[in-house]
Order: structure tokens, then C-alpha cells, then sequence
């Protein structure tokens, strides 16, 4: 089903549909999705790094994270899709994508998810990356809509956790194609730009945490 049409017309079938056509949409099946993300094999040891980050899980809000692929009705109003899912719960795919992305591009970060890995005394401070997602979802003028924020903090075992950036962040990018996989298409490349840009401003903080 075209997502502009979807979105044009859900209210109105939702009203319309009679026991028929509820009939109909319970034997309807379900098509789950996922990112496409393609893993790179490569290597990272605790010698050639200068920092450590730890990823924290993905937080999105409110109703973004259920498993139903959401859809923007208008400027107060999301849907979640009954029969097109994500094949994981959103935070952790999410969450996964940008550890690849991060890793790929952070060549002196010892970059990992969950709790930090102390591998050498030069990594006893590390640094955490928390992701704060607002829209996650196709909006009704045709987009993937990606916003929020991320923070950066820094551990040291003398100072605690200290909070040390907050960067806000935006992507709109028109679908690929008007349907589904459109959208998980386009979402999936909106979060690979997004992450893409925060790896650039890691590696200008990274000149700033070489190790002598």
C-alpha cells in the first residue's frame, strides 16, 4: 500500500470498515522488516585505540519504539501499522546500526555496547553516547523523519560522569518509493547520515584525547 494513500485515507476506512472488511484485514499478513545494514569484518584491539565509547541502547519516545512501523496522521497525531512491523524492538536495531556505523568510522575508539570493557589502564575513563529519538516515522508530505538529540558523557574513575556535549539533530529525506519498504529503505540511510556526522564530530574531540 502506498503510504500517501494510507495516510489520506486511514481515518476514513477506520470508520467505514464493517464486520466484512474486519474479516478481511484479520487474515491480511504480516511483513516484518529490518535495517540492511552490511557488517564489515574488521579487527580493534586495545593498542591501537585512544579512547573507549560505549554506545547506550537507543531511547525513543513515547510510542515510537512499539513494533508496528509508524506514520504520521498530521502534526499531532502518529499511527503505528498492524501488518508492517519491525522484525526487533526499534531501540535495539537502532541501537546496533549505529554501533556498525560508529565503529566502522571511529578507527581509534574501542567503540561497544552495554557496560564499558576495561581492556588497559589507558582506558580506565571512557566516554558514553546516549541517543535521544523524537520522531522516528514517515510524515505526510512524503518523508523519513529522523530528529532528537545526543548527548556525550565522560567517565573518569577521579571525577565520576561528567556531561559534556548536547547535540541536536534534524533529517528529513524524501521516500525512495511511496510504500513500506520505502520507508524502512529511507529510514535506514536518514540514521546512517545521522550517525556519519556524529563519527566527524567524535573524531575532532578525538584530537583532543590522544594519548601522549
Amino acid at each position: 500500500m502506498r503510504i500517501s494513500t494510507l495516510i489520506n485515507t486511514l481515518l476514513v476506512t477506520c470508520c467505514m470498515l464493517g464486520i466484512g472488511g474486519c474479516s478481511q484485514a484479520l487474515n491480511a499478513p504480516v511483513k516484518y522488516f529490518q535495517f540492511n545494514q552490511k557488517i564489515t569484518p574488521m579487527v580493534r584491539t586495545s593498542d591501537n585505540t585512544d579512547a573507549q565509547l560505549r554506545i547506550l541502547t537507543v531511547n525513543l519516545r513515547g510510542a515510537l519504539n512499539n513494533r508496528g512501523i509508524a506514520l504520521e496522521v498530521d502534526n499531532n497525531q502518529i499511527t503505528a501499522a498492524n501488518y508492517h512491523l519491525w522484525s526487533e524492538a526499534p531501540d535495539k536495531m537502532l541501537t546496533a546500526s549505529a554501533h556498525q556505523t560508529l565503529f566502522s568510522q571511529l578507527d581509534k575508539w574501542m567503540v561497544v555496547k552495554g557496560l564499558p570493557v576495561i581492556t588497559d589502564t589507558d582506558q580506565q575513563s571512557f566516554y558514553e553516547i546516549e541517543y535521544e529519538i523524537h520522531h522516528f516515522n514517515g510524515d505526510n508530505a512524503g518523508n523519513a523523519d529522523i530528529s532528537g538529540l545526543w548527548r556525550l558523557y565522560h567517565s573518569t574513575f577521579e571525577n565520576g560522569r561528567t556531561l559534556k556535549e548536547i547535540h541536536y539533530f534534524s533529517e528529513l529525506t524524501p521516500l525512495k518509493d511511496d510504500d513500506y519498504s520505502g520507508l524502512v529503505e529511507t529510514l535506514e540511510q536518514t540514521w546512517l547520515t545521522i550517525n556519519l556526522k556524529v563519527a566527524a564530530q567524535l573524531k575532532a574531540i578525538q584530537l583532543n584525547i590522544k594519548t601522549p
